[in-house]
C-alpha cells in the first residue's frame, strides 16, 4: 500500500510551499532533543525559509505527493557551508525533513541524490551536514550515500549521544 514513487515529484521551494515546508520541519523536529546547534540553526533558517536558499549555491528541493494533489510531503536545503563563497566548494545539505507516514519507501534516497546531483551543478566538492543523535535512520541514509562521520574535538554532552553528528561527503 501507500503511495508509488512515480506519483512524488521534486521541485525547488516556491514561496507559495514555504509555509506548508516550515511547518512540516517544525512538525518533525519537536520530538528531537536540542543537540548541539543542530536544531537551533534549523529553526532560525525557518522565519524566512524560502529567501534563504535564494542566494548562489543554494537551494531547496521540495518532494510533493502528486497523488495528493501535490502535497508537500518533504524537502531538503543545499547551500554552501557557513556562509562561505560559493568558489570555496564546500557545501551543506540541511533542514532534510520527511513526513513520517512516507518514510521507508525510498523517497528520502531519491530527495537526497537531488541534493547531490544539484551540488554537482553548483561545482560543490566537498559536503557536510549535520544530525542529532536520534536521527539513526537518516544517518545510515547519509553513509549509503558515501559521507562519513567525523567527530568534533569537544566531549560530547552526555553519554546518551554516542553517535557521530556530523558527517562529510569527500568528494561530491
Amino acid at each position: 500500500a501507500g503511495i508509488a514513487l512515480d506519483n512524488v515529484s521534486f521541485e525547488p521551494l516556491t514561496q507559495d510551499d514555504a509555509g506548508t515546508m516550515v511547518e512540516l520541519i517544525r512538525r518533525n523536529l519537536e520530538n528531537y532533543e536540542e543537540a548541539g546547534s543542530v536544531i537551533a540553526s534549523t529553526f532560525r533558517r525557518l522565519s524566512d525559509l524560502y529567501q534563504g536558499y535564494q542566494s548562489e549555491g543554494s537551494r531547496f528541493i521540495v518532494a510533493k505527493d502528486m497523488s495528493a494533489g501535490g502535497a508537500c510531503i518533504g524537502g531538503v536545503g543545499l547551500g554552501p557551508l557557513h556562509g562561505l563563497p560559493l568558489s570555496e566548494g564546500m557545501g551543506e545539505i540541511r533542514d532534510m525533513v520527511l513526513e513520517e507516514s512516507y518514510r521507508s519507501r525510498g523517497i528520502g534516497t531519491r530527495l537526497l541524490r537531488r541534493a547531490l546531483d544539484e551540488a554537482r551543478d553548483f561545482a560543490y566538492k566537498r559536503l557536510y551536514l549535520e544530525t542529532t543523535p536520534q536521527m539513526e535512520k537518516a544517518q545510515k541514509l547519509f553513509i549509503r550515500f558515501g559521507f562519513r562521520a567525523i567527530t568534533q574535538g569537544a566531549p560530547q554532552a552526555t553519554p546518551s549521544d554516542k553517535l557521530p553528528c556530523y558527517f562529510v561527503l569527500e568528494e561530491v
